[in-house]
C-alpha cells in the first residue's frame, strides 16, 4: 500500500455530520401559539417549573440528544433586548413519536409563550442557539429525527416581531456548528450518510440568504475528515470507496499531492461506487490543482505540536510523520522518507516546556526557536549509505526543511460546539470530584481533625457534610447511579452526626480545560469520549475516557468519579 503523508492526529469530529439541500422557508409550517403567560422570576432554580406550566398536555420535558449539554430548556437572547428568551423541548408522555418545542419571553413579571412548533421527525437530534448569519443576533438551530436512513432535518429560526421565523432548512444524519477564531458568524459542519460509515462532508456558511459551502475555510476544518478517512482506509484497505472519500478530504485540506496517492491507489481496486468515471473526475481535479499549486513547497501543520512545516514539492509525496510524548514532558515529531518498502527517519523536532526542562547542550541537538512557552530543536538522522533516488533528495534537503519549521499554525484554529461543551462538563466534574476530596468548604479554611476508629480523618465543610448535601452538589454533573455507587464505596462516614472522611491531598496536574476530543462512540441514550489531556504546561498527555448518559434532567457523566 502506497504511504499517505498525513498521520495527523487532529481534534476528532465529535459527530459525524451531514450536508443536505438549503430548502426555502416554509411560513405556513410554523404554528403561531395563542398567548398565555406565568407571572414567575427568571432564577435558574424556577425555570423549570415555569417550563412545565406551559407543557401541552400529556407531555414531558425532553433532552435533545445532541449537543451533549445538559438540560430540555435552552436559554438565550434571540431580540438583542438583554434579556433572555427560553426554550422548551418536550415529548409525549405516551408516545415517543410526538415531539415539539416553545418559546417562552418574558414581559415585565409575566412569561408569555410566543411561538411553538411541533417537530417534523420522533426526537429531538439538536439544538442550540448562535449566529449564524453573522447579523449579531442568535438563531435558533433544532433538529428532528425523521429516521436511521432518512437521518434529521434542522430548522433555523430567527427572531421577528414577537416570534420566531424559519429562514431554511437542511437534512443532515450528523451535525456539528463550527467557531473559528476571530470570526463571529459560526459554521455548521455537516456528513450526508452515501453508505453505511460513508459520509459526504461540507462545511457550510450563511452567505447572502441561503447557506453555501465555504471554502475558503476547507483547510480549517477538513483535517478531522481525513482523520476519519484515514481510520477507516486503515482498518479495511482495499475498499475503493474509502480511498475515493478520503482523497477527496484531502484536496480539501489543500493537500493534492496526498489526494492524488489516495485516488490512485483506490482506483487499484474494484469500483463500483463510487464510479470509475467519477474517480476520474476526482483525479482530474487533484491534478489541475497541482498543476496550478507549481513548484511552491507544501506548508504543513502538525496541530498537536503546535508547528508549521514546509516539505519541498517535489519530495512531498513521500514524506511522513509520527508524533508522540517523550521524557521529561518533551514532545517528538519525526519526519519520515517513505519510498517504496523503504521507510526513514529524516529528522525529529523536539519540544520541551521551559518550564519543567530545556536540554542542556548535546551536539546532536540544534536549537531552532523559541516561543513564551516552549524551546524548539532539531535532531538529524545519519543518512543512509544506500538508499535511492528519492531517499538521496530527501536527505539533501533535510537542512532546508528544518529551516522552516516554526512555531504556530497556517490556517486559524477552530471549535465545535459539542467538543467544548463536553470539555466544559468533564472539567467541572473534575473539578467537583477535587473539591470533594478536599473536604468542601473549611471556615476560613481550616481543617478540622477528628479522630474516628483510631484513623485521623477531618470534617466535611457545611456545605458537604450531610450524604444529600454531597448528592446534590455532585447531581449537576453526574448521573444518580453514578453518585450512589460513589457514596456507597467511598471512605465518609459520620462522626457528632456530621460527615468526616480520611485526611487527604486532592488535586491533579490534568488540563481539562485544554482536552481535545479524539474518539467518540454514539450509543444512543449512552456516549462515549476519549479525550487528550495535557499534564501540567507540558505536551505530554494523558487519554482519559468519560461516558455521557442520557437522564430525565439531562446529560450526565455515569464514569465513576474518581477515574478521570
Amino acid at each position: 500500500m502506497k504511504n499517505l503523508l498525513v498521520s495527523f492526529i487532529f481534534l476528532t469530529a465529535a459527530s459525524l455530520l451531514t450536508a443536505g439541500c438549503t430548502i426555502l422557508p416554509e411560513p405556513g409550517s410554523l404554528i403561531q401559539a395563542p398567548k398565555q403567560t406565568v407571572t414567575g422570576a427568571a432564577d435558574s432554580e424556577d425555570i423549570h417549573l415555569i417550563a412545565k406550566k406551559f407543557l401541552p398536555k400529556g407531555t414531558i420535558l425532553a433532552t435533545p440528544n445532541s449537543p451533549v449539554h445538559g438540560e430540555p430548556i435552552l436559554t438565550a437572547d434571540f431580540d438583542e433586548d438583554g434579556l433572555e428568551e427560553v426554550v422548551v423541548f418536550y415529548q409525549s408522555r405516551n408516545s415517543s413519536g410526538s415531539v415539539g418545542m416553545f418559546v417562552l419571553k418574558k414581559y415585565g413579571d409575566e412569561w408569555e409563550k410566543v411561538f411553538a412548533k411541533k417537530g417534523m421527525g420522533y426526537e429531538i437530534s439538536w439544538a442550540s442557539a448562535s449566529d449564524l448569519t453573522g447579523d449579531g443576533k442568535n438563531e435558533l438551530l433544532v433538529g428532528w429525527k425523521i429516521g436511521s436512513s432518512a437521518g434529521s432535518t434542522l430548522e433555523i429560526f430567527t427572531y421577528r416581531k414577537n416570534g420566531m421565523d424559519q429562514v431554511t432548512k437542511i437534512n443532515y444524519h450528523e451535525l456539528d456548528l463550527i467557531h473559528i477564531d476571530n470570526d463571529p458568524k459560526a459554521r455548521l459542519a455537516v456528513w450526508k450518510k452515501d453508505g453505511n460509515d460513508i459520509y459526504n462532508v461540507d462545511l457550510l456558511e450563511w452567505r447572502g440568504k441561503t447557506l453555501q459551502p465555504d471554502k475558503d475555510h476547507y483547510p480549517v476544518f477538513f483535517p478531522e475528515v481525513v482523520n476519519y478517512y484515514q481510520r477507516r482506509t486503515a482498518a479495511v484497505p482495499d475498499a475503493s470507496y474509502y480511498w475515493y472519500y478520503l482523497a477527496d478530504a484531502l484536496l480539501k485540506a489543500n493537500l493534492p499531492e496526498q489526494a492524488l496517492t489516495a485516488v490512485e491507489e483506490g482506483m487499484s481496486f474494484n469500483m463500483v461506487v463510487p464510479t470509475y468515471d467519477q474517480f476520474i473526475e476526482l483525479r482530474n481535479k487533484i491534478e489541475r490543482s497541482l498543476a496550478l499549486a507549481g513548484d511552491q513547497d507544501l506548508v504543513l501543520e502538525v496541530r498537536n505540536a503546535g508547528i508549521t512545516m514546509e516539505i519541498p514539492r517535489e519530495i512531498s509525496p513521500y514524506i511522513t510523520y509520527e508524533e508522540k510524548a517523550a521524557d521529561m514532558g518533551g514532545y517528538e515529531v519525526s519526519v519520515l522518507v517513505s519510498a517504496g518498502t523503504n521507510r526513514k527517519k529524516l529528522f525529529t523536532i523536539e519540544i520541551f516546556s521551559k518550564d519543567i526542562y530545556v536540554p542542556e547542550d548535546e551536539p546532536d541537538l540544534e536549537r531552532i526557536a523559541e516561543s513564551e512557552q516552549f524551546v524548539y530543536f532539531a535532531r538529524k538522522s545519519v543518512p543512509a549509505t544506500s538508499g535511492g533516488i528519492i531517499e538521496k533528495k530527501s536527505f539533501a534537503l533535510v537542512d532546508k526543511m528544518i529551516s522552516n519549521v516554526r512555531p504556530g499554525s497556517v490556517y486559524p484554529a477552530f471549535t465545535n460546539l459539542e467538543n467544548e461543551l463536553i470539555v466544559k462538563q468533564v472539567k467541572e466534574a473534575a473539578d467537583k470530584y477535587t473539591f470533594v476530596t478536599t473536604g468542601g468548604k473549611m471556615p476560613k479554611g481550616i481543617v478540622e481533625a477528628s479522630v474516628n476508629d483510631g484513623m485521623e480523618n477531618r470534617y466535611m465543610g457545611s456545605d458537604l457534610d450531610t450524604r444529600e448535601k454531597l448528592a446534590s452538589y455532585l447531581s449537576t454533573s453526574y448521573t444518580p447511579g453514578t453518585i450512589r455507587s460513589y457514596l456507597q464505596r467511598t471512605n465518609l462516614s459520620k462522626h457528632n452526626g456530621k460527615l468526616v472522611q480520611s485526611n487527604a491531598d486532592g488535586g491533579s496536574q490534568l488540563h481539562y480545560e485544554k482536552a481535545v476530543i479524539v474518539r467518540k462512540k454514539d450509543n444512543g441514550m449512552e456516549k462515549e469520549f476519549d479525550l487528550r489531556v495535557p499534564i501540567g504546561n507540558s505536551l505530554s498527555f494523558e487519554y482519559v475516557h468519560v461516558v455521557f448518559s442520557k437522564t430525565k434532567d439531562g446529560w450526565r457523566i455515569s464514569s465513576d468519579l474518581g477515574t478521570f
